[in-house]
């Protein structure tokens, strides 16, 4: 019988000492921490853009080109732009941007490309240290300029994620399917 309240005695210690005191006297952080879950509330993940989305522009110049211009984001391809505020890590992936361009002439198709970062890159290989952090924002026709120089002319803007720095290229066509880039332009963007 002794034995029998030393026990019960011993049990009921052991029930009453578990009140959870010493969560009391912990931190925030550290009650995070304990179940795992600091990382998910000080880390903000973002995807941009956050689904796919896809344009396509079908243009008939004056001079005879007809253009076709399909954008469309990358899901597998992105810039990763990480920063701290607030102690909280915020993680930006920026998706790539990939552009197919289709010229036809006289219902002879040209050239059919896809223009992306690595395209100028490997047609210019001074173009990588400008490049590197930045993502295409756009490509579009430049119409008037296409007209009057009987080429099709497109220009292509990248920008820096975070930051207002910009680089915009122009690419013209040929109508034999050559093309050629020209460097930075100096347009400012605002």
């Amino acid at each position: 019988m002794k034995v029998l309240f030393v026990f019960i005695f011993i049990i009921s210690i052991a029930f009453v000492s578990c009140d959870g005191r010493h969560k009391a006297y912990q931190t925030n952080e550290e009650n995070l921490k304990e179940h795992k879950l600091y990382e998910s509330f000080t880390e903000h993940v973002k995807y941009i853009p956050e689904t796919y989305f896809e344009t396509t522009t079908d243009t008939i110049l004056s001079n005879g080109f007809q253009v076709k211009i399909k954008s469309y984001a990358d899901m597998n391809n992105n810039y990763l732009h990480e920063f701290t505020k607030d102690s909280i890590n915020y993680k930006n992936y920026y998706r790539n941007i990939n552009n197919s361009i289709s010229i036809i002439k006289n219902n002879n198709e040209i050239i059919s490309k896809l223009i992306t970062k690595d395209v100028l890159i490997s047609y210019n290989s001074s173009f990588k240290n400008d490049l590197k952090d930045k993502v295409i924002q756009g490509v579009w026709l430049n119409q008037y300029a296409s007209s009057i120089n009987n080429k099709v002319i497109l220009n292509v803007l990248f920008q820096k994620p975070g930051a207002k720095d910009y680089k915009s290229y122009i690419i013209s066509f040929n109508e034999n399917g050559s093309f050629n880039i020209i460097g930075e332009t100096k347009t400012k963007y605002v």
